[in-house]
């Protein structure tokens, strides 16, 4: 990764007591921007503290403060990193940040950016999501752990069991949360909730030796890029999926199985992701 330019951390800096002046109108202005133009982005705020727009505008603040030594941002940039990931955050979501801050910095400061100022910003940003994103990755990689493939191993029985009520509510809350995920389920069979119910049962009693899955796992990444399914609706699926097990499992759906399944979710989404990329390229 191409390191930042001299010229873009002297522009950074020297801007920076002005971004501190307005840094949670800057933020503020931001999300309005974000939930305005990429609605989908608020659910993954939910969670977010009531003052997350002075958390940010600190966080930004602090970059720009220390662009050129970034090593004194470490801690901070692994609890963020780390966050990411706790909320299901992926590369592709970093443009629906990117163009909003920038936007908003835009906004409230007005003449005082320039063109040149706007992409110092700009490649500023962009920097900084890459090593987040780089970080990301490899937290997702280690979710799945053998403790947590035990976790999901064990509940393959109790899925089996209640496989079909738990994806009948999976999709009923993924419809209510997400409307357009339903053009992405047009074609789909009348018993696509028992197909997902065979398929989940399956990854958890194979957990282990994946390689038994390949078939199937190409079968889907196939009909994925047929029905146009990209990364950005991973989120939805998981989130939804938790909520079916707490919703049908009750007391079952413990803490520690919705930890392991979302491992096991990510470390299956990544590679259907991963496929799927392979895919568009080719058509």
């Amino acid at each position: 990764m191409a390191e930042l330019s001299k010229k873009t951390m002297d522009i950074v800096k020297a801007t920076a007591a002005i971004v501190k002046a307005n840094s949670e109108k800057i933020t503020s202005r931001m999300y309005e921007r974000m939930f305005s133009n990429y609605p989908y982005a608020k659910p993954l705020f939910k969670n977010a503290p009531k003052d997350q727009p002075k958390v940010l505008a600190r966080a930004i603040v602090a970059y720009a403060e220390n662009i050129d030594k970034l090593a004194a941002l470490e801690p901070t940039l692994n609890r963020i990193a780390q966050h990411h990931v706790d909320t299901s955050i992926l590369p592709e979501h970093y443009s629906w940040v990117g163009d909003s801050l920038l936007g908003a910095i835009k906004e409230v400061l007005g003449d005082a950016i320039t063109d040149e100022v706007a992409a110092a910003w700009s490649e500023a940003y962009w920097f900084l999501a890459n090593v987040l994103i780089q970080r990301e990755k490899q937290l997702y990689q280690e979710l799945l752990t053998e403790e947590k493939k035990q976790i999901v191993k064990q509940t393959a029985p109790i899925l089996k069991e209640h496989g079909e009520a738990i994806t009948t509510r999976m999709y009923e809350i993924m419809f209510a949360n997400y409307p357009d995920a339903k053009a992405l389920f047009a074609n789909a069979p009348n018993n696509q909730n028992q197909i997902l119910a065979r398929s989940i049962v399956a990854y958890a009693e194979n957990i282990e030796h994946l390689d038994a899955l390949s078939g199937a796992v190409d079968k889907i990444a196939e009909r994925h890029v047929k029905t146009k399914v990209k990364p950005i609706h991973y989120p939805w699926v998981i989130e939804s999926l938790l909520q079916a097990l707490s919703d049908v499992l009750g007391d079952a759906a413990t803490e520690d199985v919705k930890k392991a399944w979302f491992a096991a979710y990510w470390f299956l989404a990544f590679i259907l992701m991963n496929r799927e990329t392979e895919l568009y390229k080719a058509a």
